[in-house]
């Protein structure tokens, strides 16, 4: 048998391509052009319907496209953060008030029949060929287009923001969970062995029990993961790697579609996950977008046949229509966010949510294979979800933009005894917005008599009144004295609310790692005082910078969410008057900047000057 010769040719140009359309793109910002979407063209131009540089069948490049999107669909379900989508026992309470699960559910409920109606008419007009796949095809949005966005907005933290992620999470979800199932029924026909999907789900529970069960029963376990984290070893790394395979291969027995356990595989890591792994997820998405997803791009392009389309007047007849169908079967239900919300955020909810990418793209692929939809369909659809992920976020950002302008984000402190009411007094001496919360009303009322803005709240019971105060807070401190009670505080905090500055004493030092851990940031009162003093000592010019009010220098952190300082060096910036860059962190690692720093997005600095210059440079990062 003769052994098919092998090249490295058209890996090499694919890899190239994925390294140049970043850079081509970043020079036409004012176009929005997602990234994916240039990938998608550039591969239709070195392809099949262009130069024919890269074939459309490789060996090489197909294994490697096929894993590329089982780990786009891994990395989607990893995106989802429990701990602040809203899916919490406060969000099941606030159901009768139209809270993030009620209005997301509404929403994919009312897409769904919308699409099933559209995608009859269109089976009735002879332009499909199977009712349901097309109709849970139009009902896809994007999780990997959604999430950027609201974190690019500032948006991820609010409820607003959070009713996104839960609707776009239903969606992602719920289609693909039904569309593997419509892939048995269509393959096998309505028999057992569908029930066999529900293994994946039971496998998901076992693994997920076991590990939490394990981690508990053997905390040491943490401490030798935590230790062969190096980086040679990453054992992290290759423990998602191991459970996305896993879940993908049992797919594959089970004969599933392995999109499903790719993506429950994510959903476990994140389940998993705690706060200090933060770098776990970094390195998981540098492998992902860095080599693998770029590659599924770029060779959908590479696959993509224009002839066929063109030949097609079905195919043509298609794009608008299937264009249409797309924007109807989002925006339409959209209007259930008005439940909540303003007509500017329910009109941009609606944008946001009919954008596609991964999911459907992955669909249609799927239908193709399965002989339900035409090769001409499948390049209708995929035009169709260029389209949607370039204009959609476009539209998105325009009606964002008529929001009103928002409030400076306060600090909320909890507890009015002596340490709490100085803190709210440090802070209002350095201008920050401060509410004082605490369950005793006698304590409250003290607080109001020395001209604080306190209120009562029960952390227990939370009501309409306590949502309100907490609803877009910047920070928390917790200054009670009982570490027990702080640590219950910051964990309804966090995970009603999903307030990421969070901030504790801590009175019991054993309690500190359970603190870092869940993310609090964990003050012991007897350390923090000795710490003080030692910097007092060693560095008085610096601890007088921190804390003096009667001057009008200024030290202000900023997360760099402005587009365009990505990839600016720190000598090219034109920063006003004396403000300086003292510390830079990225990725849970503190970097001492130097001119050829480059900022990179989500970077975290640190700005020190004269306030009206440090506050005019923390708006223009920002």
């Amino acid at each position: 048998m003769q052994e098919v010769p092998r090249s490295f040719i058209p890996l090499l140009i694919v890899i190239g391509l994925a390294f140049l359309v970043p850079i081509l793109l970043s020079r036409f910002k004012r176009l929005h052009l997602p990234v994916v979407v240039g990938e998608i063209v550039v591969g239709i131009l070195v392809g099949r319907s262009g130069l024919g540089w890269v074939p459309y069948s490789d060996p090489v490049l197909d294994m490697l496209a096929e894993f590329g999107f089982v780990f786009l669909m891994f990395l989607a379900g990893m995106e989802i953060d429990f701990s602040s989508l809203g899916i919490s026992p406060q969000t099941r309470r606030e159901r009768t008030q139209f809270g993030p699960a009620y209005i997301g559910s509404l929403n994919f409920a009312a897409t769904l029949i919308l699409s099933g109606l559209i995608s009859y008419w269109l089976w009735y007009a002879g332009l499909i060929m199977n009712v349901w796949l097309v109709a849970l095809i139009l009902s896809t949005t994007s999780l990997g287009v959604v999430v950027p966005i609201l974190k690019e907005r500032g948006l991820i933290g609010n409820t607003y923001g959070q009713t996104l992620l839960v609707t776009a999470l239903i969606a992602d979800f719920a289609t693909m969970f039904l569309i593997t199932i419509d892939v048995a029924v269509i393959s096998s026909g309505l028999t057992f062995d569908i029930l066999l999907i529900g293994l994946l789900f039971v496998a998901m529970f076992l693994i997920y029990h076991f590990s939490r069960l394990s981690v508990a029963r053997f905390p040491s376990l943490s401490h030798i993961l935590d230790e062969l984290s190096s980086a040679t070893t990453q054992i992290k790394v290759r423990a998602a790697f191991t459970v996305m395979l896993i879940f993908v291969v049992l797919s594959e027995i089970l004969g599933t579609e392995i999109i499903l356990g790719a993506f429950l595989a994510g959903v476990i890591v994140s389940l998993l996950r705690r706060q200090g792994d933060k770098a776990i997820h970094d390195q998981l998405e540098t492998i992902g977008y860095g080599f693998f997803i770029p590659i599924f791009f770029i060779m959908v392009g590479v696959r993509f046949n224009l002839s066929t389309l063109l030949g097609s007047t079905q195919a043509l007849l298609l794009v608008p229509v299937m264009l249409a169908a797309a924007l109807v079967v989002k925006v339409i239900p959209a209007l259930v966010f008005r439940l909540r919300y303003r007509w500017s955020e329910t009109w941009a909810a609606g944008a946001i949510l009919s954008a596609r990418l991964s999911l459907i793209i992955a669909a249609a692929e799927i239908g193709m294979e399965l002989g339900v939809i035409t090769e001409a369909m499948d390049m209708s659809i995929i035009l169709v979800a260029m389209i949607t992920v370039t204009v959609a976020p476009i539209v998105f950002v325009r009606f964002s933009l008529t929001e009103e302008k928002q409030e400076p984000k306060r600090v909320i402190v909890v507890g009015a005894g002596e340490l709490g009411l100085q803190v709210a007094s440090e802070l209002r001496l350095h201008h920050e917005a401060v509410l004082v919360l605490d369950a005793e009303p006698r304590r409250v009322e003290r607080a109001r008599q020395q001209g604080y803005e306190a209120e009562v709240v029960n952390f227990d019971a939370l009501d309409e009144k306590t949502n309100a105060y907490l609803t877009g807070a910047g920070a928390l401190i917790c200054t009670n004295s009982d570490t027990h009670t702080n640590m219950k505080i910051c964990h309804i905090v966090r995970t009603n609310f999903g307030l990421e500055r969070l901030i504790s004493i801590v009175s019991d030092p054993p309690a500190v790692m359970h603190f870092e851990n869940e993310g609090i940031v964990p003050v012991v009162t007897g350390q923090a005082r000795a710490r003080l003093l030692t910097l007092l000592a060693r560095n008085p010019s610096v601890y007088e910078l921190l804390t003096r009010t009667d001057d009008d220098k200024e030290v202000w952190e900023v997360t760099v969410m402005n587009p365009d300082f990505e990839g600016k060096v720190l000598r090219d910036l034109q920063l006003p008057g004396d403000v300086l860059v003292l510390t830079v962190r990225r990725n849970g690692e503190l970097l001492v900047p130097h001119g050829n720093t480059a900022l990179s997005f989500g970077d975290q600095i640190t700005l020190a000057g004269s306030e009206d210059f440090v506050d005019h440079t923390h708006r223009v990062f920002s």
